[in-house]
């Protein structure tokens, strides 16, 4: 426990702080004038995340995280991450506040008061991230914008996570008692392992539709989660999107709202590797105070040369002043901000309407649509493999299992994960198909136009599940017997899930009588 009176001479204000645990692994606190920080100073020249206190070996610290103003500790300038040992009757200046440290108590471990110090947060972890189950608490909660927070967490125990910048991972939460998945792109890039970040935006009911609720993770996120609390990953990252491990050398990066999370991971990536890539991020918000890290892409622009930025506005500003682009994003803009578009690989994410105008926009430029890659997780439906015939079957050969699990056929290694689909051209016919989920111990007759997911919810069953359209993986489950088939685009499952034997529940229809592992 550590005691603090803070005193403001400008704004007249005095008051006493106690800085305690919140949970007994906390051995940080973060000062600022965000809401968020454990210290609030709601001064103007008191950065969001001005600092931190941290407790290391039996003593506490203060760390300067990159303020503006600066902090001072006994009328010393303290440098950007310098660790300065606290001790009592210290005067710790932060902006035009004086913050006197009273008394200096170790932190409680198991909660009882202890002399023997308590892991640093600073240890680094040994293990990497294999892809399992990870449970998380989250270490910091930043407001990006008045509806954008960016969620940091840190694995327990501690792992260094593994990805590939731009892509996503199934956060599993329990609201009102029950477990519920979502899916959310990592905004933080995998050269700074020791922490995850999710940047997610606060979903508002539809205006079209008022009748229909908003986002129930994403809410729930910024209504109650809180520095402390746990979440759980489930699996590891997954997902297409991503600049690896063919880094191009030219990328434009377009996006829209809070679909720039994807381009922050990449950019970062690029910017701590020192990859000779150029990049130009075009970006577009309605109004300036919707430009999600707008300082941070700032600074890497004028700090790396081969990085660009250009930001458009959808609602023109009024009353202030903007030297950026305005309007959407059209192809004169494209041809004036971009000259050597063709001469980039293009990726692109936010809402649904703005991917397609934006792929529309390069397929009337005649750009080599090889080139390009956009983020269909969240966003929109999978695309038909043949629309033109929607009553064709896709369907999947599932290899038959040996006794100890593993599969009894292969694959070719050259193929993609698509290439041994076999398409019938035939009607699927009316005759129902029984499933039957071996550990719930259930047979049930399924309707043709029922997915796996479907009826095993009709049935109470409890399967794994957060897109329900095929993108995000969640929903896999081992098919023992029998043969499913897609109407669209499976794009969550490799060909490594097909050879053992996987299928993705939410989108996988049976063809005949099916064995499921749930």
């Amino acid at each position: 426990m550590l005691n603090l009176k803070s005193v403001n001479f400008e704004q007249q204000q005095f008051q006493n702080h106690c800085l305690k645990q919140i949970h007994t692994e906390q051995t940080e606190w973060l000062i600022g004038r965000n809401t968020t920080c454990d210290l609030v100073l709601a001064s103007p020249e008191v950065s969001r995340v001005h600092g931190r206190i941290v407790y290391i070996d039996n003593a506490y610290y203060y760390i300067d995280d990159g303020s503006t103003s600066g902090s001072l500790l006994n009328g010393e300038s303290i440098p950007v991450n310098d660790n300065r040992q606290l001790h009592p009757g210290d005067l710790l200046q932060i902006g035009e506040t004086f913050l006197h440290v009273e008394t200096l108590n170790p932190p409680s471990v198991n909660g009882s008061e202890s002399e023997m110090a308590l892991p640093s947060p600073f240890l680094i972890p040994e293990q990497q991230w294999a892809g399992e189950d990870l449970l998380c608490r989250c270490c910091r909660i930043v407001d990006e914008t008045p509806d954008v927070k960016t969620f940091y967490f840190v694995a327990e125990p501690g792992v260094l996570f593994n990805y590939k910048p731009g892509q996503f991972v199934n956060l599993e939460v329990e609201i009102e008692g029950k477990p519920v998945i979502r899916s959310y792109s990592i905004s933080s890039s995998p050269t700074r392992p020791y922490h995850l970040s999710l940047t997610i935006k606060r979903v508002p009911q539809p205006s079209n539709q008022p009748e229909l609720p908003g986002g129930l993770v994403s809410n729930w996120l910024h209504n109650h989660l809180q520095v402390g609390d746990r979440v759980r990953l489930l699996g590891g990252a997954l997902g297409n999107f991503t600049c690896l491990p063919n880094l191009p050398a030219k990328m434009l990066l377009i996006s829209a709202g809070s679909g720039i999370t994807p381009m922050m991971s990449m950019s970062r990536w690029v910017q701590d590797s020192l990859a000779n890539c150029d990049i130009f991020f075009l970006h577009s918000a309605r109004t300036l105070e919707d430009i999600v890290f707008r300082a941070e892409l700032e600074t890497v622009t004028t700090q790396i040369p081969n990085f660009h930025l250009a930001v458009t506005l959808t609602q023109q500003p009024i009353g202030r002043a903007w030297m950026g682009l305005t309007g959407r994003i059209s192809e004169s803009m494209l041809q004036v901000v971009v000259p050597d578009l063709r001469d980039r690989r293009v990726y692109v994410c936010g809402p649904a309407e703005f991917m397609q105008s934006i792929r529309s926009l390069l397929e009337t430029l005649q750009f080599p649509m090889q080139n390009y890659q956009e983020e269909s997780f969240g966003c929109r439906s999978p695309i038909q493999l043949n629309p033109a015939a929607p009553s064709v079957l896709q369907s999947v050969p599932v290899p038959e299992l040996t006794s100890n699990g593993n599969s009894s056929s292969s694959t070719n290694g050259n193929k993609s994960s698509l290439d041994h689909l076999v398409v019938a051209n035939a009607i699927v016919e009316n005759a129902a198909s029984v499933i039957h989920f071996i550990q719930s111990e259930q047979h049930v007759t399924a309707d043709k136009d029922a997915s796996i997911l479907e009826v095993a919810e009709q049935e109470g069953i409890s399967l794994r599940h957060a897109c329900r359209v095929g993108a995000c993986g969640a929903c896999k489950v081992r098919v023992r017997k029998g043969q499913v088939r897609y109407d669209t685009t499976p794009t969550a499952l490799t060909a490594a899930d097909q050879q053992a034997g996987l299928a993705l529940a939410c989108i996988a229809y049976p063809v005949e009588d099916v064995e499921i592992e749930a």
